[in-house]
């Protein structure tokens, strides 16, 4: 191909304005969340082929939560990048991701403690790691952890089991800014970046070497360590589309989903008994590429990827992604137990899904919407005191 062709082919991609939020990427959040969703709520129906394929698959929707931390790779490494000469680099993301993570997070326990004058929670000293993001290490230790129990009503049970994503992504984000910070060359952060990646896959495959499937399993998904690649993928592509070649690895980034889904497929798909070994190694690293790939595919206006994503039903359940995600798993006992009881009730735990199932969702999704709109959104006020120089020179709001 002459180099004019080249040019006139890769030109057909416009450059990428990275400054200001890119609403597709909502619409992607709305669907990792449902996806994780249905992985906690639309099992336990059996009896038709129909129902075990939906069972088979709905195992597998908690690749939601790697779509989301390639995501939060992604978008992080991109504003880390594009801010590492500002004035106050650290005090300013530091600040800016405390206005936006903390005040439901650190909420939601302040609730578990008024909860407990009532339905008397028995608390376990080392829950207190997780006020501090390290429950995921002694959860994986202790998975009582991961729960409140109360005496004296079962249903009240409170679980926050899912809140291990969030302690490896605040990791991510207390670790990755002195990295980005230190190595100001993109092309060696690269370099670094697919290094450590594949140390995590490495990782993994050395824990399902030197222990037990069940135990290997536990710390595979829930530690930093070997959950790094799927972050770093993100972070990769970050940086590759701010590179001279940005349109070359967007359009290539196509062909890496294409290649990626359907071995991720595959891999899922396997019959082996749980835990496959594969799932967690080999699998993970691709369901990671997979998503850096339809990411890539998203942020383009125009393709059919952000015409699908950016449909606003999508992007308004995306804008509460992070609180519904929080929610949703709280009370994970009562709405089971909604569920059995209307199975009970007609016969058919199928038929009371199609009842619990989306009341949970629409429940969830408000609870979510009134937090941000009610709480959250004071919050994230606070982000005017923290603009970066760019946003204060160009009076741009970036990043919001």
């Amino acid at each position: 191909m002459s180099a004019e062709l080249r040019q006139k082919s890769v030109s057909t991609f416009g450059p990428i304005d990275f400054k200001n939020r890119m609403p597709a990427l909502d619409g992607l959040r709305a669907m990792a969340i449902t996806m994780v969703f249905l992985e906690h709520y639309a099992g336990g129906s059996h009896g038709g082929v129909l129902l075990r394929i939906v069972n088979m698959v709905r195992g597998h929707l908690g690749v939601g939560v790697d779509l989301f931390f390639v995501l939060s790779g992604f978008l992080i490494t991109g504003i880390l990048y594009d801010t590492r000469e500002d004035s106050y680099y650290f005090k300013r993301f530091f600040a800016r991701r405390a206005v936006r993570i903390f005040p439901v997070y650190y909420g939601i326990f302040a609730v578990m403690g008024l909860l407990t004058l009532i339905f008397h929670y028995r608390w376990y000293w080392l829950q207190s790691t997780f006020f501090v993001y390290l429950g995921n290490f002694f959860g994986n230790w202790d998975p009582r952890l991961y729960n409140l129990v109360s005496p004296t009503n079962p249903r009240a049970n409170i679980q926050f089991g899912h809140f291990w994503s969030l302690c490896v992504e605040e990791q991510f984000y207390l670790v990755w800014p002195f990295v980005v910070w230190m190595i100001r060359d993109r092309v060696r952060l690269i370099r670094i970046a697919g290094l450590i990646s594949v140390f995590a896959l490495l990782a993994r495959v050395a824990m399902f070497w030197l222990f037990s499937p069940e135990i290997a399993e536990r710390w595979v998904v829930r530690a930093l360590p070997f959950r790094a690649d799927a972050l770093l993928i993100g972070a990769i592509l970050a940086l590759l589309l701010r590179g001279e070649r940005a349109a070359i690895w967007q359009r290539r980034m196509t062909g890496v989903f294409a290649v990626s889904l359907p071995v991720s497929v595959l891999i899922l798909a396997m019959p082996h008994a749980w835990p496959n070994p594969w799932e967690y190694t080999l699998g993970m690293m691709f369901i990671a590429l997979a998503s850096a790939g339809l990411i890539a595919m998203t942020i383009r206006t125009g393709t059919r990827t952000f015409r699908l994503f950016n449909l606003r039903g999508l992007r308004v359940i995306g804008k509460y992604s992070y609180g519904f995600y929080v929610f949703h798993y709280l009370f994970a006992q009562a709405w089971i137990g909604l569920l059995v009881l209307l199975g009970d009730r007609f016969h058919s735990l199928a038929k009371a899904g199609l009842i619990a199932i989306p009341l949970n969702y629409v429940v969830t999704f408000l609870a979510a919407k009134f937090s941000y709109d009610l709480f959250e959104s004071k919050f994230l006020k606070l982000k005017r005191h923290f603009e970066y120089d760019l946003e204060q020179k160009t009076h741009q709001h970036a990043f919001r």
